[in-house]
């Protein structure tokens, strides 16, 4: 096996290696993937969700109690994500129906799993780095966005998204990027009478939308209520001037989830490395592309890691994120690591 620090030189965390050079590569991001394909036959794609959707059936859902998962996560689930990483990175994905109609299929199945109580805590991965959760006490979205921005077909159904409203008390939205903000999204929740708490500036070119918006105050102690909801905007940035809530919940159960949204700045480890010493986390909902990984982690120590943000569509194939290289990324991470796919869920026993 390659050692450790030479796999993080490959993904740019030390010097520039030699196989960046190799002719096959359409980046150096994806020095450590197979090489996507321009085009592929639609039967091959057929085929592919057909086999990935029986290996994710295998583990309809996974448990997690203490410090360990409670059915252990198996080989065939990685391939089948690997293999998903092979069919998303076509350079054609995005505008293929074969694709758009899994998508859309994977979606309403997640929106009806949402839609049903769950016998305890329990936390459904959504597209990009969106996040369904519920309690007995609590039930709220995350970067929840119909699909892919810009593009038409890449949508979940009417159906889907109304499931999604009906299932939740409120929708926490961490920025004001597209593939995290959807102004219709944003809308239904409104119309149903549900916040949607957001950073100031989301909705910035649509003034009578934002004007609605539920702004909580940025703050590493701050603690706002939604309902028997306790949340802590912190004062996260995408860069240097992307305002970025990273949400830390606590359900009345006493469940702690952080989400990430797009954080990268390496400023905010002042707060981001002292998280631990105020919160006990138990589920991490990191951006996978996260520029350090293992020391986010190291700040946060979450019982459980559940990457997000693989595969936005509507990023170019370079900076479309994939599952392939987050199982690197966060290799050596303190806490059980646990990649899912879009509509896949954990129920968490504390």
């Amino acid at each position: 096996m390659t050692p450790l620090s030479t796999r993080r030189a490959l993904l740019g965390f030390g010097a520039v290696m030699p196989l960046m050079a190799q002719k096959y590569l359409s980046s150096p991001r994806r020095a450590l993937t197979a090489p996507e394909l321009l085009d592929a036959p639609d039967e091959w794609i057929t085929r592919s969700f057909a086999w990935v959707e029986d290996m994710l059936a295998r583990r309809p859902q996974y448990g997690f109690s203490g410090s360990r998962l409670s059915q252990p996560e198996e080989a065939v689930h990685r391939a089948a994500l690997i293999r998903l990483d092979d069919i998303l990175h076509i350079e054609s994905a995005p505008t293929k129906p074969v694709i758009h109609e899994w998508y859309k299929r994977r979606m309403l199945g997640a929106a009806r799993k949402a839609s049903s109580p769950p016998s305890g805590n329990r936390i459904i991965k959504l597209y990009d780095h969106g996040w369904h959760v519920q309690t007995a006490g609590s039930k709220f979205a995350i970067d929840l966005v119909g699909g892919a921005p810009r593009i038409v077909g890449f949508q979940m159904t009417e159906e889907a998204l109304d499931l999604f409203v009906a299932a939740s008390d409120a929708l926490f939205i961490s920025h004001f990027h597209s593939d995290h903000a959807d102004p219709a999204v944003a809308r239904k929740f409104l119309a149903a009478g549900k916040p949607v708490v957001a950073p100031a500036d989301v909705f910035r070119q649509e003034p009578e939308l934002q004007k609605q918006l539920t702004v909580p105050e940025r703050s590493t102690t701050k603690v706002a209520k939604f309902g028997q909801l306790s949340v802590i905007a912190y004062p996260g940035h995408q860069g240097k001037d992307v305002i970025n809530n990273n949400y830390l919940f606590t359900t009345p159960e006493g469940w702690t989830l952080l989400h990430t949204g797009d954080q990268s700045n390496d400023e905010d480890f002042a707060w981001i490395d002292a998280i631990h010493r105020t919160h006990k986390v138990h589920v991490f909902l990191p951006n996978c592309w996260t520029p350090q990984p293992l020391r986010f982690v190291a700040g946060v120590k979450p019982s459980l890691i559940l990457p997000g943000h693989e595969n936005e569509m509507a990023h170019t194939v370079p900076h479309r994120e994939d599952w392939t290289q987050t199982f690197t990324r966060f290799e050596g991470a303190e806490g059980v690591m646990l990649p899912l796919c879009w509509g896949e869920e954990v129920r968490y026993q504390l």
